[in-house]
């Protein structure tokens, strides 16, 4: 991509995110979708808290796993 494409490429991009904030700033409509997005954004977000410990949790039950077998072929070895 040459100079000049990047350059219209980002001014319109940028246009189009300024479009989108003043519509959600500035007119009531745009304050609706807002007023809808932020709860929406919080349920998203404790989702990933809730699947990130969740992760966290089968993590920490494959380690006592490997640890414990790791533990019984240690003690098979020295019988």
């Amino acid at each position: 991509m040459d100079d000049r494409t990047r350059v219209v490429t980002a001014g319109c991009i940028g246009a189009a995110l300024g479009g989108l904030w003043g519509w959600l700033y500035l007119t009531a409509s745009g304050g609706a979708v807002r007023s809808r997005i932020g709860p929406a954004l919080d349920r998203f977000t404790n989702d990933i808290k809730e699947a990130r410990a969740t992760a966290d949790k089968a993590r920490a039950a494959v380690q006592e796993a490997r640890r414990a077998l790791n533990d019984a072929g240690a003690s098979s070895e020295h019988a």
